[in-house]
């Protein structure tokens, strides 16, 4: 007997084959099973769409493409986000490996397969730019790690960073305290200091007072008399008197 499945990929027979003919009787029996089955499969909505198709192979050509279409774009979208991820320095490295593990089980769900070589190194290289220095250090070794290994050495790394970090801190917080905080100095008063005032003025040299020459004062007695007096003494001097 013609099996039924085959209405899947066979077309309904040629008009010019009599109706009766064998041939077109087992098409017509295997599309009547194999389109009752894949409408009671369906979803209400889906069996509205598909309920006026006559033919069981455009129903199940339809949904192959359908959801092979819908398969592969889901797969690029996957492999999208696995490329795109990256590891960011404010979120939990922990918490990060986490998502890298869920993106893996969404490319497996896909049924891609990636060499644990890649999956590893690909981590190693979506490590945050503080982790230059380690990145270096994994890629120059010599053994190949497993993702576990990588993960496990990963997390230590994580775990001695905070530790140094808390350290540091704590010693900057003591050294802080330590440091003593000095008085505003005061506004500067004039106070004089009499002292050095006098030890100034001692150290200066004494002036001598002005002395005043009295000038001789010359007063005319007589004719040719002139009394001069000068400091409380007199003399007498004649002089020649020119015509005036």
């Amino acid at each position: 007997m013609y099996g039924v499945v085959a209405a899947l990929s066979s077309p309904k027979p040629d008009s010019t084959i009599p109706s009766n003919s064998k041939l077109v009787e087992e098409w017509t029996y295997a599309n009547k099973v194999c389109r009752h089955t894949l409408l009671s499969a369906l979803s209400n909505d889906l069996f509205d769409v598909y309920c006026s198709y006559k033919e069981a192979k455009d129903i199940w050509d339809s949904l192959i493409l359908k959801y092979t279409t819908e398969d592969v774009v889901r797969q690029r979208f996957v492999i999208g986000n696995y490329y795109r991820w990256e590891m960011i320095e404010d979120k939990d490295i922990k918490t990060q490996i986490n998502e890298y593990h869920k993106l893996l089980e969404d490319i497996k769900a896909e049924n891609i397969l990636l060499p644990d070589e890649f999956v590893s190194e690909l981590l190693i290289e979506k490590l945050p730019p503080s982790w230059t220095d380690y990145k270096q250090q994994l890629k120059h070794r010599h053994k190949q790690m497993s993702l576990p290994e990588l993960i496990t050495h990963i997390i230590i790394e994580d775990t001695n960073r905070k530790e140094s970090a808390t350290t540091r801190a704590k010693a900057l917080s003591a050294k802080t305290n330590m440091v003593e905080v000095k008085p505003a100095p005061k506004r500067y008063e004039y106070k004089p200091d009499h002292k050095k005032k006098n030890n100034f003025l001692k150290s200066r040299p004494h002036e001598s007072k002005p002395t005043f020459k009295r000038k001789e004062i010359a007063s005319y007695v007589g004719s040719q008399t002139i009394m001069h007096h000068s400091a409380g003494v007199e003399r007498e001097t004649t002089i020649l008197l020119g015509p005036i």
